[in-house]
C-alpha cells in the first residue's frame, strides 16, 4: 500500500518510506535516500553530482513475528576532487545502516543478545521464530566480533577454577565479590596465571579462594598487599574430609551396632529356618538377610492363612463361607485342607534342560559340592569343568545353578533396602549434621561413638571446628588447633597443619564476610554456557558469553 513519507522513530535516518507492501510473512519498506550532497569517503570533498543508483536490501528488527526487509535505492556521486584518486562513490547512509551490511544495527544487537544467551544453534531457532532468521554460524562470526568491554579491577576479587575438559583443560575465573560479575576468564588454573593477571590489574584490596595452594602462591606473588580469605565451606569441607579418612579405613557395619530387638518384622524360629532350608544349614547369630527376612514375612503369612482355613472348618463352615471369609478362591481352600502340614515356600524348579540336561549329568555332583563349599561365580564353574571335559555352553550352566539360588525381593523392596542401608551407614550418620538426624539415627550413633575411642574423638573435633566457623570464633580455633594436634588422629593431624600453613587467609574468613559462593554460582552458569554450544563453545567464544551476561 502507499504511504507517505515516513522516517523511522528510533533513528535519524537519511532516507525516507515510500511504499510498505506485505509479501505473507515479509513486510517490505521500500525507500530512498533524500540527502542533496555527499562526501567522498576518500578525501572528504562534497559532491552534488549523480552518477547512478542502485537498490540495497538488508533485514531490519521484526515486526510481530513478520520479517521486515528493508529496500533501499542509494545513489552513488562523482567525486569533483581531481586529486582524488576515488572516481565515484555510494552515499552514506549513517549509522543505522553500515556499509556493506545484510542487517540494520538494530537487527545486529539484537541478534547479539540472542547469541548471547542461546549461543550458535538454540539462538538460530530463537532468531528465526522472532522473525530475523540467521544461521548458527553467522551469530556465532557476529559474537567473535563484538568488543568484549573493559571492566574495572574490583576491590574484591573472588578466584576459582573450572573444568573446560575434566582432567584435561582447566581455566580461572574472576568475579568482582562486589556486584557479582565475572570480571575475566583466563585458560590455565597455576599461580603464574593469578599473578600475571593481578599485575596487569593492580588495586585489588581483597582475594577470596579456595585451599589451593597454587591460587594462595599468586595472589602472593602478583597482590602482596591484598588480603587473602579462605572459603569457609572448603573448610568445612576439609574437616569432614578428615573424618571421612579415618571411615575409609573401617568395615564396622550398622548391623553390628543396632538392635535386632528392634526389627518389626515376624521373627523367624530355628525350626521355620530348618525347614526353608531342609536342614543343610545352621542358624547363627548373624542377621538375617533381606531375602531371608521377606521369604520368612511370606512363610508366616501362609501358615496364618493354612491355620485360619482349618479353624473355620473345624467350626462348621462350608468351603463356600470359608472362600468368601478368608477371600480366596474355593480350589485354594480344598488345597490347604488336604495338606495336612503347613505350606512350604515355593521352590523354584530347574528350568527343562538344566540339570537334567544330558550333557550337564556328569558334573552334578562335583558342582553341588563346589557350591556348598561357597563358590557360587557361575563363569568361574564353567571353566572348571570344561577343563574337566564339558563341552557345553556357559548359558546352559547359568540356567542350571539358577535354581540353587536364593529368591530375590522384587524391586521396590530391594530399592527400599538401599536406601535404607544407604542412611544407616557410618558414613551417613558420622557426617551429617547430629540436629539433621532423627531420633534413631541419634541413638545409633551414640553407641557406635560410645564403642570407638578415635571415632568419638574425630566426631567431636568435626562438630567443634563447624561450631567455630559458624560463630566465626577466632580465639576458639587456636584451642581447636592444639585439640586436633594432640588427637593422635592423622587425617585431623593433617588438616591442622594446613590450616597453620594458612592461618592469615583461615582467620581472615572468620572475621570478613567475604567467600567463593558467588564465585561458585558463576561457575555453575559457566557450565550451563558451555553445554549450549553444542561443541561450538571454543575459549574465545566461552569467555565473550560469560563476561557479556
Amino acid at each position: 500500500m502507499e504511504e507517505a513519507a515516513i522516517i523511522p522513530a528510533h533513528v535519524r535516518s537519511p532516507f525516507i518510506i515510500r511504499r510498505i507492501a506485505l509479501d505473507g510473512k515479509c513486510v517490505r519498506l521500500e525507500g530512498e535516500t533524500v540527502a542533496t550532497t555527499a562526501c567522498c569517503p576518500t578525501c572528504g570533498t562534497a559532491s552534488m553530482k549523480v552518477h547512478g543508483r542502485y537498490t540495497r536490501r538488508v533485514m531490519d528488527l521484526p515486526w510481530r513475528g513478520h520479517t521486515v526487509c528493508l529496500v533501499v535505492t542509494v545513489r552513488r556521486f562523482r567525486c569533483v576532487n581531481p586529486a582524488c584518486s576515488r572516481t565515484t562513490f555510494a552515499e552514506d547512509c549513517g549509522p543505522f545502516l553500515r556499509r556493506y551490511a545484510r542487517r540494520t544495527t538494530q537487527a545486529s544487537r539484537y541478534l547479539l543478545e540472542i547469541a548471547a544467551v542461546g549461543g550458535g544453534e538454540a539462538g538460530s531457532r530463537l532468531a528465526a521464530a522472532s522473525g530475523l532468521p540467521c544461521s548458527p554460524d553467522t551469530l556465532l562470526r557476529l559474537q567473535r566480533r563484538l568488543v568484549v568491554p573493559i571492566v574495572p579491577t574490583p576491590r574484591v576479587l573472588g578466584v576459582d577454577d573450572l573444568a573446560l575438559r575434566r582432567r584435561q583443560t582447566y581455566a580461572t575465573i574472576f568475579v568482582d565479590l562486589e556486584t557479582g560479575r565475572p570480571v575475566d576468564l583466563l585458560e590455565g588454573r597455576d599461580a603464574q596465571t593469578l599473578a600475571d593477571w593481578l599485575h596487569k590489574h593492580p588495586g585489588v584490596e581483597v582475594i577470596a579462594r579456595d585451599r589451593a595452594e597454587a591460587y594462595a602462591e599468586g595472589a602472593k606473588v602478583g597482590a602482596p598487599q591484598a588480603v587473602q580469605v579462605a572459603d569457609r565451606f572448603h573448610l568445612l569441607l576439609n574437616a569432614s574430609n578428615a573424618l571421612d579418612g579415618m571411615l575409609r579405613s573401617r568395615r564396622l557395619g550398622v548391623e553390628e551396632v543396632a538392635e535386632q530387638g528392634d526389627d518389626p518384622r515376624p521373627a523367624i524360629t530355628e525350626a521355620d529356618e530348618a525347614s526353608r532350608t531342609g536342614g543343610s544349614e545352621q542358624v547363627g547369630r548373624n542377621p538375617l538377610s533381606p531375602t531371608k527376612q521377606y521369604l520368612a514375612q511370606r512363610r508366616a503369612a501362609r501358615i496364618a492363612r493354612w491355620q485360619r482355613v482349618r479353624a473355620l472348618r473345624a467350626a462348621g463352615m462350608s468351603i463356600r463361607a470359608i472362600a468368601h471369609e478368608v477371600g480366596i478362591h474355593r480350589r485354594t481352600v480344598r488345597s490347604l485342607l488336604a495338606t495336612p502340614e503347613p505350606p512350604r515356600n515355593k521352590v523354584e524348579r530347574p528350568r527343562p534342560g538344566g540339570l537334567r540336561s544330558p550333557t550337564l549329568q556328569p558334573y552334578v555332583s562335583y558342582l553341588q559340592d563346589r557350591w556348598q563349599a561357597g563358590c557360587t561365580n557361575a563363569s568361574q564353574l564353567y571353566r572348571e569343568i570344561v577343563a574337566l571335559g564339558y563341552q557345553g555352553s556357559r548359558s546352559l550352566l547359568g540356567q542350571a545353578v539358577q535354581a540353587w539360588r536364593p529368591h530375590r525381593l522384587p524391586p521396590k523392596e530391594r530399592e527400599k533396602t538401599k536406601r535404607l542401608a544407604r542412611r544407616s551407614s557410618i558414613r551417613w550418620l558420622c557426617l551429617r549434621p547430629p540436629g539433621q538426624l532423627k531420633a534413631e539415627e541419634r541413638t545409633l550413633l551414640g553407641k557406635l561413638l560410645a564403642e570407638d575411642d578415635d571415632l568419638l574423638r574425630g566426631h567431636t573435633l568435626l562438630q567443634q571446628f563447624r561450631q567455630l566457623v559458624v560463630d566465626r570464633d577466632v580465639g576458639a580455633l587456636e584451642t581447636w588447633l592444639a585439640d586436633a594436634k594432640g588427637s593422635l588422629l592423622p587425617t585431623f593431624i593433617g588438616l591442622a597443619n594446613g590450616i597453620e600453613a594458612d592461618r592469615a587467609a583461615v582467620d581472615a574468613a572468620l572475621r570478613l564476610p567475604w567467600s567463593n559462593g558467588p564465585v561458585e554460582g558463576q561457575i555453575t552458569r559457566v557450565k550451563l554456557i558451555k553445554r549450549q554450544g553444542y561443541g561450538r563453545a571454543k575459549f574465545d567464544l566461552l569467555r565473550s558469553r560469560v563476561l557479556a551476561g
